[in-house]
């Protein structure tokens, strides 16, 4: 019979770099030696995308759809009594970090669903908001931001802080980024601005007071891409031109692929990624379908129809409609 637990390193490490993160922490808990193996930097699990479904009762945990494997990953998160019987809602991801609002208590807290870690947030109060921003999060520092949609302007804070600071804006806004050190943010008409001096700002090209979806994202070349949906169906994308200063529509984002919700919105390298298609919208239709946009012939493609249950928390059932409890999530083992 084989000796699986003398493999050679580098196969061991061929074989956790083809794994899911859920796979390769069952593979490292298989045998010391694998899990020695696993430990070396140079060694990564594969890294999928996935789509957080609504809260269930579910007892193995909160349900992930995951994308290229279609198929359900379930992660039983800390504190789960509470999350189960929705006293906590996510409101925002970035990261492998999902941001929990209770309207209950008035609190904020940061998850890591794949280590279980946990970060308090200042009390903030228990008015519902329209989303949670996490616009940095690394090892030294994490900035949050709350947009409000019936108030213009934001809360902020950050690592260290024990409370919210208050900043004001022109108009109610509906996304915020942090990019290349600045705040950039898009209000209810389309505007973009850049939070710096001299301030900078770019109307959309469409005068309307319909309100529609954006959002702003960073790609992983490093270009700043704003979103619109112009339809039900149909989407525009721009990106900065830095030495015009000007925005620039497109219909090919390259091998990318963008993500787009509510409450978070991320650009993704999907070139040679199993189901995963290049130069595309994954966004979820009003049917609750997941759905991908293709930018280059303007056709939307079903992926994969989402079973969501009724709506069980006060945040959603009075703010958003009930497709918006889904967000967008890259698991992560930072």
């Amino acid at each position: 019979m084989a000796d699986w637990a003398t493999l050679q390193t580098d196969i061991v490490g061929i074989i956790v770099s083809k794994l899911a993160i859920p796979d390769y922490l069952r593979f490292r808990a298989v045998c010391t030696s694998w899990n020695h193996v696993c430990k070396d930097v140079s060694y990564c699990p594969r890294v999928d995308p996935w789509l957080m479904l609504p809260p269930n009762p579910n007892p193995l945990g909160v349900q992930f759809f995951c994308i290229p494997e279609r198929k359900n990953q379930s992660i039983r998160l800390p504190s789960t009594a509470s999350f189960f019987e929705s006293v906590w809602a996510p409101v925002g991801s970035l990261n492998g970090w999902i941001i929990y609002f209770s309207q209950t208590y008035g609190t904020m807290q940061l998850v890591n669903p794949i280590t279980g870690k946990q970060i308090q947030l200042p009390p903030i109060g228990r008015r519902p908001f329209s989303k949670a921003k996490l616009l940095e999060m690394n090892e030294r520092n994490f900035i949050v931001a709350v947009l409000y949609g019936d108030e213009k302007g934001y809360k902020i804070t950050r690592k260290g802080s024990n409370n919210w600071s208050s900043v004001e804006s022109k108009h109610i806004l509906d996304d915020i980024i942090k990019y290349r050190g600045r705040l950039y943010t898009c209000d209810m008409y389309g505007t973009v601005e850049m939070w710096a001096e001299p301030p900078r700002a770019w109307p959309d090209e469409e005068v309307t007071h319909q309100w529609k979806f954006r959002c702003l994202l960073e790609t992983p070349a490093g270009d700043l891409i704003r979103v619109k949906r112009v339809s039900q169906n149909k989407f525009a994308v721009w990106i900065l031109d830095h030495e015009t200063l000007s925005w620039v529509e497109t219909e090919n984002i390259g091998d990318f692929a963008l993500f787009v919700s509510h409450y978070n919105s991320f650009c993704f390298p999907a070139k040679d990624h199993l189901n995963l298609k290049t130069n595309c919208i994954y966004f979820i239709d009003v049917h609750s379908n997941l759905c991908a946009f293709n930018l280059e012939h303007a056709t939307k493609e079903l992926v994969e129809t989402l079973t969501i249950g009724p709506v069980r928390n006060d945040h959603y059932r009075h703010r958003r409609p009930q497709r918006d409890q889904i967000l967008w999530f890259i698991p992560s083992l930072k």
